[in-house]
């Protein structure tokens, strides 16, 4: 194979020896210490392959035995080559082309994670990027094992990670440690209560004897749930980890007040302004910015080679100056106000509960509005409280 690499980088020829005496012209080439292969007799010719140096000097030995040689085909790169002859720019292009890819190629331009749940890729490459496993470093000056063992000594999530080189770029490859489940302690013996006034919905007893059902109208430290009870089945009294989840039906009532005045935003003009990125390296295409307030949105357009994000591109960054003015709502203005405030409170207090009922007022007045909401909603009321057992012998 490497031979054959050798010689398709220097050229040789396929040629044809005929019209004369064809075993007098191979003896004469073979005495005279010539490198001729693949000889093939065919129809009273010979066809066979020699490098350029040597085909120069078969013309000799085939005129001395009658005949003539004869190219049948070029092959290797020093032919393919021959048509740019003279063309020093394209050469020196190319020439350029080689190293400049050699060169970038010691360097990082992409970084990829693999097998992080629990833990962002963005965590991840933040850390590495701290400690130099950043684009545009080189390889060099990379200690990957060192790096690996940092990446699980400050992460504990992280029970394996490898750091590869895939061509220009890392791909970091992590295996993440498994969350033990949490271990209730069941030697205790506990009953469970109601944290709140409703009305049972359903009951689903993991462990004791429930005391109420579904219907049943309970208050705040009723018990729901008994650790210690007799059963039915064979007398006996039993003391247990009760446990489980009680739904109920209870009642809410929610008070929020929103001001008529507000602070609203007035852009003024807006600005665009360009940067170079190359390897993490930020060039500005621009000069700086005026001051005041503003907003910014910031678009990236990195260079994309077959589906293979490249380092390199514009950052757009767009600046919204604004000044902030105080104004007054209209009624309607102000009622719409109020009913997304409300909506916000329900999406973040009543997140894992399911409202059944509402009922909301709203108060306009020259200030503000005040809303009042009842709600009904469904949640889980039971809590876990521990029982203390008095022995004969302790009292």
């Amino acid at each position: 194979m490497l031979v054959n690499l050798i010689r398709y980088l220097a050229g040789y020829v396929k040629f044809e020896f005929s019209g004369g005496f064809s075993e007098g012209f191979l003896n004469d080439c073979y005495a005279a210490g010539l490198n001729i292969k693949n000889i093939k007799a065919k129809n009273g010719s010979v066809t066979a392959q020699a490098d350029v140096r040597t085909y120069k000097r078969l013309h000799k030995f085939a005129h001395k035995n009658g005949g003539a040689v004869k190219i049948t085909k070029r092959c290797g790169i020093i032919f393919l080559l021959s048509p740019l002859k003279g063309r020093y720019g394209f050469a020196a292009g190319l020439i350029f082309y080689i190293f400049f890819i050699s060169f970038m190629g010691t360097f990082i331009w992409n970084i990829t994670v693999t097998g992080n749940d629990r833990l962002s890729s963005a965590t991840i490459i933040d850390y590495l990027e701290q400690n130099g496993l950043k684009v545009g470093a080189r390889w060099a000056d990379i200690d990957k094992e060192s790096l690996e063992f940092a990446v699980m000594a400050e992460f504990s999530d992280v029970s394996w990670i490898s750091i590869n080189k895939i061509g220009s770029s890392a791909a970091v490859e992590i295996n993440e440690t498994v969350e033990k489940p949490a271990v209730e302690d069941s030697s205790q013996v506990t009953n469970v209560k109601a944290l709140e006034d409703g009305v049972i919905v359903k009951v689903t007893a993991l462990g004791g004897h429930a005391e109420v059902k579904a219907g049943d109208a309970v208050t705040a430290g009723d018990l729901l749930i008994s650790g210690i009870y007799e059963s039915e089945t064979d007398g006996k009294n039993y003391f247990v980890h009760a446990h489980g989840s009680v739904i109920a039906q209870v009642g809410r009532k929610v008070s929020l007040y929103v001001s008529r005045e507000q602070s609203r935003k007035n852009v003024l003009y807006t600005k665009e302004k360009k940067s170079l990125y190359l390897f993490s390296t930020v060039v500005p295409l621009g000069f700086g910015f005026d001051k005041g307030s503003y907003d910014i949105e910031i678009e990236n357009k990195m260079l994309l080679i077959n589906s293979y994000l490249l380092p390199v591109g514009i950052i757009s960054e767009s600046y919204s100056y604004y000044e902030t003015n105080q104004v007054l709502l209209s009624d309607s203005e102000l009622r719409a106000l109020a009913e997304s405030e409300l909506e916000k409170y329900e999406q973040s207090k009543f997140a894992d509960c399911k409202i059944i009922a509402k009922d909301a007022e709203y108060n306009l007045n020259e200030d503000g509005c005040n809303i009042t909401a009842e709600y009904t909603i469904e949640t889980d009321i039971a809590s876990e409280t521990q029982v203390n057992i008095v022995t004969e012998s302790e009292s």
